[in-house]
């Protein structure tokens, strides 16, 4: 009858004393939060251009030292007027250390060829400077005003025994 509890919560007051320290966690969380979000992404850059044309049934043949690329090219007549060069991507392996078939290729470097490739139709390119016997594939995207790029053609194999 003369009990007393153990415990005796002040009136009013038990959910008092959390409320400030729940308000300064949740402020230091929005804080760093949004500390890192200045707005600033990335440096400014202009959108790709993007050229609809493609090469098709790319082939590579090698004559008096130089690669010849052929093929043709799929678009509108109008846009094709518009194809300034193309940009030729490579990759060389030796005889002995060829990839698989069906294994990725990885091309390793390309060259812009800033000249006439398109004939009506056709593409036909010239690359210099290839003079390792092996392996080389090549893949060709076409270029376009202000540096459009096309999608890419599929990759053709050459084997050079002579050089």
């Amino acid at each position: 009858m003369g009990r007393k509890p153990l415990y005796v919560a002040r009136k009013g007051r038990a959910g008092l004393n959390r409320l400030p320290v729940f308000l300064l966690a949740s402020f230091l969380a929005a804080l760093i939060a949004l500390l890192p979000a200045c707005g600033k992404k990335g440096p400014p850059f202009l959108t790709e251009s993007k050229l609809s044309l493609r090469v098709d049934q790319l082939k590579a043949e090698w004559e008096n030292g130089r690669v010849l690329l052929k093929g043709y090219v799929r678009g509108e007549d109008k846009i094709i007027s518009s194809v300034t060069g193309c940009r030729v991507y490579h990759a060389w392996y030796t005889m002995d250390n060829s990839p698989c078939e069906g294994c990725p290729i990885e091309m390793t470097g390309f060259e812009e060829i800033k000249e006439k490739v398109v004939s009506g139709d056709r593409f036909s390119c010239e690359i210099p400077g290839v003079e390792k016997k092996g392996i080389h594939f090549f893949e060709v995207r076409l270029m376009g005003k202000n540096g459009a790029l096309g999608p890419p053609s599929d990759k053709t194999k050459l084997m050079i025994d002579d050089c």
